[in-house]
């Protein structure tokens, strides 16, 4: 949702991550997020290669705002990065491969500007993102705009403490007040503040770990890894053409089971890692989708539910079309509609919908008779 401080998020981990690049919205285009090619006016007029941000975050971390208003062209050069951690270059006459090793933040607001209800419609048919690109993030958080008396009252606190200990631009150029950024002395504390890690000394910890730790999946780990995704996939979800996970997702829980030995600054993934990356992986699917998760939902934008009535109400009218002369009539659809639990509110909804978007055909108005296209 809006307002809920994703920019101030992204931009404080770009800063925090040893090479991370920051980026927003349609300031972002293709050519900026892999590589553009110029001429060079030093070397003869020569075309060369311009990194963009995510081959400058290698071995970092790309941060990129307002995710849904990027063009789709530009979003569409994001599929090779991220799936294969590369990007491929053909352009000027100049072919080359380099390397976005690099994990991506993103945020994106809903198109409606707010939330609804992720148990009536996917999140995916809420953002302006296509389901291949959402797809390939390991974790997706909803973050939403509810008002919550205690909370409100720590952030509304928090944000008129901080105007209050900050200093005036106009003082600081007329030479009046003292920049804080540039000053050695540190803002006083309150009493009530809480002491937290420097920013350079995470920065430390980070760079030291990507540098030193790579873990290794343990043979429990790793068996409890396979064991999750196989019995999710024995569930199915609730409709024969959904898919409960996919192997994407089995990579994403051994990054994330890797990731938290790393933090460790362990050289092994134990079971208790795996057993991490599964719950993380549990919460944020659930919070999502509910309990009987279906990644189809993700990739049609339609729930397992609703796609299972519109197809009762296509095979409906499609027997009743092949025993008679062509065209069915609405009430018959109906009648037969509900002998399967479907009541006729849902079945003119199901049906308006399928005529909106070509499935079904309307003859003629008069006599309300249907046909599949």
């Amino acid at each position: 949702d809006p307002g809920v401080a994703k920019s101030q998020l992204l931009s404080y981990m770009s800063k925090l991550s040893p090479r991370g690049r920051f980026t927003s919205g349609q300031s972002a285009s293709a050519a900026g997020l892999t590589a553009a090619a110029v001429q060079d006016p030093t070397a003869d007029g020569r075309w060369t290669l311009e990194a963009g941000a995510l081959v400058l975050a290698d071995l970092g971390l790309a941060a990129i705002d307002e995710f849904d208003k990027m063009n789709e062209g530009d979003r569409s050069s994001m599929h090779e990065a991220m799936e294969q951690q590369r990007i491929s270059i053909s352009k000027a006459g100049i072919n080359a491969s380099l390397r976005t090793r690099c994990a991506i933040l993103a945020a994106a607001n809903p198109k409606k500007g707010k939330f609804e209800p992720v148990s009536e419609i996917p999140f995916t048919s809420q953002i302006n993102l296509s389901p291949p690109l959402v797809s390939r993030f390991d974790v997706i958080w909803l973050l939403t705009d509810d008002p919550d008396e205690n909370k409100d009252a720590k952030i509304a606190n928090h944000i008129i403490k901080n105007r209050l200990r900050g200093v005036s631009e106009l003082l600081v150029n007329e030479g009046s007040a003292t920049d804080p950024s540039k000053s050695s002395a540190e803002l006083k504390k309150s009493a009530d503040d809480i002491e937290m890690l420097p920013r350079e000394l995470i920065r430390k910890f980070i760079a030291h770990a990507k540098r030193t730790v790579h873990p290794n999946l343990t043979d429990e780990a790793r068996d409890t890894i396979v064991k999750f995704y196989i019995e999710t996939r024995k569930k199915g979800g609730n409709s024969a053409d959904s898919v409960s996970i996919t192997a994407r997702s089995l990579e994403a829980l051994a990054r994330l089971a890797e990731a938290s030995a790393r933090i460790r600054l362990s050289q092994e993934a134990t079971l208790e890692d795996a057993e991490r990356a599964i719950k993380i992986t549990r919460l944020w699917r659930y919070a999502l989708m509910g309990e009987d998760f279906d990644e189809t939902s993700t990739y049609a934008g339609k729930k397992g539910t609703v796609r299972n009535k519109e197809r009762t109400i296509r095979d409906i009218v499609s027997t009743l079309q092949n025993d008679g002369d062509g065209v069915v009539n609405s009430i018959d659809v109906y009648n037969e509609a509900e002998k399967v639990g479907i009541d006729r509110n849902n079945a003119e909804t199901i049906i308006e919908k399928l005529v909106l978007n070509g499935t079904l055909m309307r003859p003629s108005l008069v006599d309300g008779t249907l046909a599949i296209v």
